[in-house]
């Protein structure tokens, strides 16, 4: 695949904890814990054991690295001590976009917490917990704030002889992300684990929380007589390329960049670009704004259209008359409560396959483009200094 998607986001069908290696009555099978993550780093490191032991698959991060390969990340409650982020590579899969898994650990009130989060490439919830108990209980739950105050999940709880163990799953089938909570302590009785849960809901998180809203004010580019002049006016950290959509050659202006590199060099790419090109009279000229839905999906060129995508829709643009950015086609997936999906396909250019609604019977449109930007270039901005 050409188009070199970051390495650290959004991960599908993947070894994400230890098994169980037990049957029967016995012990409930342990999970992958924190402290047993650190001690295998630990002994990792030591010369006697490196031989021998397997290369510890987490690595710490930070909580803005998480939130770039997380979409509608969770934070960490109020009052909580010993906050520690995580992420896990995912596994490579053949023809399928594969993302870490983010983890968060910290304590509170005594108890200690995992909570995970990771995008997976389908529209069914995978547990991503680690855990593998017979519980003893397990209910539907309904989230406050998350999805709205609609989202929906389940609650397990495992009583053992000598300690209980709490679980949260939830699934946000908009981004495609699933969520896991949990909790051990000797004694749970009548705790809310819900709650917690909730209390990690963070707004500033969300998708489109920190978008550009409709009166989104490009660069001032009055006085600019060259795309050099517009780049010379440029903030440091601002990210700008040279790109061709359709014939047209385009400036491509960016307030950030990211490090989509697969190989730990550096390739610094963009979620959403001002386009700009030359007018008739050779001078600068705002075409619009192109936004994509996250890190996963960074703006790239195929077959001479712009492309920018989510999880959930794709769109490519293409400049109509040489002058005017419009969608040259999109396809997209509504779901409703149930999780049912309507699928949409739609041209600013022409009539498509759709009724009067642009909608279509299946998401034969979608898999089509989506294929297409797997074998597209993600564009490569340069970096203000």
């Amino acid at each position: 695949m050409k188009k070199r998607f970051v390495t650290s986001i959004m991960a599908i069908s993947m070894a994400i904890s230890m098994a169980a290696c037990g049957s029967g009555a016995a012990e409930a099978p342990t999970t992958e814990t924190s402290e047993a993550v650190e001690n295998v780093a630990e002994a990792a490191s030591s010369e006697s054991t490196k031989e021998t032991e397997i290369a510890n698959p987490w690595r710490e991060c930070t909580e803005d690295e998480a939130y770039a390969v997380a979409p509608n990340l969770f934070s960490a409650p109020e009052g909580a001590t010993n906050i520690v982020w995580r992420m896990m590579e995912a596994e490579k899969k053949e023809n399928e976009y594969t993302w870490p898994l983010v983890e968060l650990d910290f304590d509170l009130d005594g108890n200690s917490f995992v909570a995970r989060e990771q995008l997976i490439a389908s529209d069914e919830p995978t547990d991503i917990s680690g855990l593998y108990y017979n519980w003893t209980v397990e209910d539907d739950i309904t989230l406050a704030n998350w999805g709205g105050g609609n989202m929906t999940g389940k609650a397990y709880r495992y009583i053992g002889d000598d300690k209980y163990v709490d679980l949260i799953t939830w699934f946000d089938i908009e981004t495609g992300a699933d969520y896991s909570l949990t909790v051990e302590a000797a004694d749970l009785d009548g705790f809310d684990l819900q709650a917690i849960a909730e209390a990690m809901y963070d707004e500033s998180k969300q998708v489109g929380a920190n978008m550009p809203d409709d009166e989104y004010v490009p660069t001032d580019i009055t006085g600019c007589d060259t795309f050099t002049q517009i780049v010379d006016k440029l903030e440091k950290g601002s990210g700008y390329a040279n790109a061709t959509i359709d014939g047209v050659d385009v400036l491509l202006v960016t307030k950030y960049t990211f490090n989509n590199s697969p190989d730990g060099g550096v390739f610094n790419a963009a979620i959403d670009s001002e386009v700009y090109r030359y007018n008739e009279a050779g001078v600068p000229e705002y075409l619009g704004l192109v936004e994509a839905g996250g890190t996963a999906y960074p703006l790239a060129i195929y077959d001479g259209k712009l492309y920018a995508g989510s999880n959930h829709w794709i769109k490519k643009y293409t400049i109509a008359s040489g002058s005017i950015l419009c969608i040259d086609e999109e396809a997209y997936v509504e779901y409703d409560g149930n999780g049912n999906g309507t699928y949409y396909h739609h041209s600013d250019l022409r009539e498509l396959d759709g009724d009067e609604n642009a909608v279509v019977p299946d998401d034969s449109a979608m898999k089509a483009m989506y294929a297409d930007l797997e074998k597209a270039e993600v564009i490569e901005y340069s970096v203000v200094q």
